[in-house]
């Protein structure tokens, strides 16, 4: 069995089309409340075996949810994608949940959010 995935290449779910790579402004009542980015990857994970001996899951996306809020606070998630359905829906509608908040989310054009995703986070692009 190889050390690695022979392949990263994940199926992508077409419903997260709307958000790859894709920054949005967040607001609470009180006003501005920051920036969340998002950013899908392929992953894999080790179902068995060790050392030179390992089997692998069949590659699947995660979701990175990267949150800088305007009280100077960071966060930022890593969740597998399978398990955001309920989520995805809320961002459709602009709604975010963060830090246990429910925030109102405008998502940003392709361009206002490749400058947020380097001004703000510093991310860089994801293309390889």
């Amino acid at each position: 069995m190889p050390w690695r995935p022979s392949s990263w290449d994940a199926v992508p779910g077409r419903r997260f089309d709307p958000y790859r790579e894709r920054a949005g402004r967040l607001f609470t009542d009180e006003g501005e409340a920051g920036f969340v980015f998002v950013r899908l990857s392929p992953a894999v994970a080790q179902i068995g075996g060790a050392l030179w001996w390992r089997r692998w899951s069949e590659p699947f996306e995660q979701v990175e949810e990267y949150y800088w809020l305007a009280d100077g606070g960071f966060a930022d998630t890593v969740t597998d994608a399978g398990d955001l359905a309920d989520e995805v829906r809320d961002w459709g509608s602009g709604r975010m949940s963060v830090a246990g908040e429910t925030c109102r989310v405008e998502w940003l054009d392709d361009e206002k959010s490749r400058l947020v995703r380097d001004d703000v986070f510093r991310l860089g692009s994801s293309a390889g």
